[in-house]
Parts: C-alpha cells; sequence; structure tokens
C-alpha cells in the first residue's frame, strides 16, 4: 500500500522547494509564450484518433486555465471534455464524486473508456475516482499532483486552503470546509490516495523537480510510473515540455479504428 510518508530530497544543495519564491512561476508566460510557435503544437506529434478524455483541474483552475491543454488535444485529434470541479475550492469528496460521475457518464455517452488527466489537486480526484469505479477509465495521468501527502505545497497555498476552509466553516456556501482537511468529511477521499491503485489501469505521475507550488516528492505515488519534465507548476498545462510528455503517453492509448 502506497504510504504518505515523502521520499528524501537527496544528496543536492538546493533550497528547500518550500523555500523557493513563487516568482520562480513567472517562466509560465515564457513557457505559454513559446507554445503556440512551438512544433508540438503546429504539427502535433500525435492522431488520437478521437481518443476521449476528461480533464480534471485543480485548486483554483477552471476552464479557461485548462484551455490551452483542451484547445491542443483537440488539434491532436482527441476528444477532451472538462469535469465540473468548480474551481476545486468545495468539498474534496463532494468534487471527487464529481468527476467519478463525470468520467462514468462520459464514457458510456462514447461507448468506450476514456483517458483522465488530472491536473495538481484534480490529479487526487482523478486517482480517487479511479480507485472507486476503474471500468470507465483507460488511463490515468496526473500533472504536478500531490499525491502522497494533500498538505505537501507551498504555505501561501496552505494559506489559501485554510481561509477557504474558514470560510466554509463559516456558511459560505460551495466552499471546503476545516472537516473536509482534517475531518471526517473527506475522509473516504484521503483513504482512496492511499489504497492500491487498479492494476489494470495504466498510471503516470508526471511531475517537475523545478515545481515551486508543489513538493515534487508527492508526486511519486508508489503505485504510479514516474515522468520528470523541466517545467513550472503551472507550466504543467501551458508548455511544449508538457504537451510532448503527454503526447508520448497518450500515443499508447490511442484506439485502434
Amino acid at each position: 500500500m502506497p504510504t504518505t510518508a515523502l521520499a528524501p530530497a537527496g544528496p543536492n544543495n538546493r533550497k528547500p522547494w518550500d523555500s523557493l519564491p513563487l516568482w520562480q512561476e513567472i517562466r509560465t508566460f515564457t513557457e505559454l509564450g513559446t507554445l503556440t510557435s512551438h512544433p508540438v503544437w503546429t504539427d502535433p506529434p500525435l492522431d488520437a484518433a478521437g481518443l476521449p478524455v476528461v480533464l480534471v483541474g485543480g485548486l483554483s483552475v477552471g476552464p479557461r486555465m485548462l484551455n490551452p491543454l483542451r484547445t491542443w488535444l483537440e488539434r491532436a485529434n482527441c476528444r477532451p471534455i472538462i469535469a465540473p470541479t468548480r474551481y476545486g475550492v468545495g468539498c474534496g469528496e463532494a468534487t471527487a464524486q464529481c468527476v467519478q460521475t463525470t468520467i462514468r457518464r462520459y464514457a458510456d455517452r462514447v461507448g468506450e473508456p476514456v483517458v483522465v488527466i488530472g491536473y495538481s489537486r484534480g490529479g487526487q480526484f482523478s486517482r480517487a475516482s479511479t480507485v472507486r469505479d476503474p471500468e470507465p477509465v483507460r488511463a490515468l495521468i496526473t500533472l504536478a499532483s500531490p499525491l502522497r501527502s494533500i498538505f505537501a505545497v507551498h504555505p501561501i497555498l496552505k494559506a489559501k486552503a485554510s481561509a477557504l476552509g474558514m470560510a466554509g466553516t463559516l456558511g459560505v456556501p460551495g466552499l471546503m470546509r476545516f472537516s473536509c482537511l482534517w475531518g471526517a468529511c473527506c475522509r473516504s477521499l484521503r483513504q482512496d490516495l492511499r489504497a492500491p491503485f487498479p492494476a489494470e489501469v495504466p498510471f503516470v505521475s508526471i511531475y517537475s523537480e523545478q515545481d515551486t507550488m508543489v513538493d515534487w516528492r508527492s508526486c511519486l505515488d508508489t503505485e504510479a510510473r514516474h515522468r520528470h519534465i523541466s517545467a513550472s507548476h503551472l507550466g504543467m498545462i501551458a508548455s511544449p515540455q508538457a504537451f510532448l510528455a503527454i503526447a508520448e503517453e497518450l500515443s499508447a492509448f490511442v484506439p485502434s479504428r
């Protein structure tokens, strides 16, 4: 069974990941700026033959932020949809159930299993959903997802989650509560993040040691194959390096026609 303990950082002299300034995420603008002129965008190295894909966003990630990835998937002849996670700010268990329902309904609609791509916290929802109902999932790809420890994120993101939890606990509708973070509310979600992953579903976790928002070691789910790329956290859904890696992974799941 996977453990929530994090792997050692290794013999290097880099700063601890959570002390790195978030200004390094500015490289996202460079990554996005080079994306649309890069061959991976102008001439996608993949014809996915209509492969159905469900995109699952993370905390504060909505359709607009996922749009570059969705558009590129369409250019690569995929059939992507975006799961309605409501920016990932609500109850984690309720959101995971919504993702599970979305995956099942889309697979039933297209008549075949779907590839699920979960970004950041969306990878947590996606893993739990697949553990609960693996049949409609062709494969799971997670991008910069803290799977081994849900709190292995930058202190700024912890503060944001705490603020959301406080607001939800005080009665603001649609927001997570403190019970979602530590209590019984999302106990099933936390358990399914540690549960054995279905052996019949290919599972790859793509991560970056340059990620300054999520501790890359928390992405190393012991049930997954690991793939490292050089990208910022946000660059995982908007950089040539990420799209090249995703294209290579998707190529293994293109259905025969």
